[in-house]
């Protein structure tokens, strides 16, 4: 069973064996959940890199053309409705 030990500062070195189990990277965030027993749990939390594409959209993306030319349209409306200054 690995082991580490705890600093002055709080801080330990995850041990090889248990980075590899967990497949965490350098500065992945962890989360630990403290049992009422007194174990904890440590998950490691997905980068936001990780996370892309596991979102269905609700519509299909039209295209960079016909969103710059939905935000222009947009702005120009805001823009009439506030009065250009």
């Amino acid at each position: 069973m690995p082991h580490s030990t705890l600093t002055d500062k709080g801080q330990t070195t995850v041990p090889i064996e248990v980075r590899t189990a967990l497949r965490v990277k350098a500065r992945q965030r962890l989360e630990w959940v403290v049992q009422p027993n007194g174990s904890a749990l440590v998950r490691p939390q997905p980068s936001a890199l990780q996370l892309f594409g596991s979102l269905k959209p609700q519509r299909p993306f039209p295209g960079h053309r016909k969103e710059k030319e939905a935000v222009r349209r947009a702005v120009a409306a805001q823009a009439a409705r506030e009065g250009l200054r």
